[in-house]
């Protein structure tokens, strides 16, 4: 099993330092756990990540301004 550094940010906080969130997931591979209130509410990931786990629950990716 491997062990993956997190780092957890108030969704406020994340978005004075937006660039900084998405250059720890994209550079250096790192996820960002955003709260709300305390509470886990989303995740920002690497984007190779996120296409190996759509790839792992056998889903694909429907762009949302396209038609169904």
């Amino acid at each position: 099993m491997t062990t993956r550094r997190e780092h957890r940010a108030q969704i406020a906080e994340a978005r004075n330092v937006f660039g900084q969130v998405v250059a720890r997931a994209r550079f250096a591979g790192e996820p960002t756990v955003l709260l709300n209130r305390k509470a886990e509410a989303a995740v920002v990931v690497p984007f190779d990540w996120y296409l190996r786990a759509l790839d792992a629950l056998g889903e694909q990716r429907l762009l949302a301004d396209q038609p169904d």
